[in-house]
C-alpha cells in the first residue's frame, strides 16, 4: 500500500471513529449522575437520612437500591413517582447503617429511551 493510500485509509478510519462517538457520546451522557448526596466518595459519621441522585435530564429512575460492601440490600422508601421522569431520585433510608462502605446502585430511562444506569459510593465511619 503506497503511503497517500495509508494516509487516506487512516483519515476514513479517523472520521468513522470521530462520527460513532459524536452519536455515542449524548446517548452515553443521559446516564450520568449530576450530583448526589451522599456524593461519590463521601466519608459520613452517621446514616443519612435519604438517598438523592440528580441528573442533568429527566430520567425515570426504576431501580434504586442501597447496599453494603457484601451485597446486603438495605430497605429504602421511595419518594415520588418511578413512571414519570424526574431531575431528582429520593428515597429514604430505613435503619441504621454499620460502619463500612456502601454503594447507591439504579438504573432508568431516559425521556428519549435510552437506558443506562451507576453506582454511587460512600463510606460510613463514626470516627471520622
Amino acid at each position: 500500500m503506497t503511503g497517500f493510500l495509508r494516509h487516506k485509509r487512516g483519515i476514513l478510519v479517523a472520521s468513522v471513529i470521530a462520527a460513532t462517538l459524536a452519536v455515542a457520546g449524548p446517548a452515553l451522557a443521559h446516564s450520568d449522575v449530576h450530583r448526589s448526596e451522599p456524593a461519590d466518595g463521601a466519608v459520613l459519621r452517621a446514616t443519612p437520612a435519604a438517598v438523592v441522585l440528580l441528573f442533568p435530564a429527566p430520567m425515570r429512575v426504576m431501580t434504586l437500591r442501597l447496599l453494603d460492601d457484601a451485597g446486603r440490600e438495605t430497605r429504602l422508601t421511595r419518594e415520588g413517582e418511578r413512571t414519570s421522569a424526574t431531575r431528582e431520585a429520593r428515597a429514604a433510608v430505613q435503619g441504621r447503617l454499620l460502619p463500612g462502605d456502601y454503594r447507591i446502585e439504579w438504573r432508568g430511562s431516559s425521556e428519549d429511551g435510552h437506558v443506562g444506569g451507576g453506582t454511587v459510593r460512600f463510606r460510613v465511619d463514626p470516627a471520622s
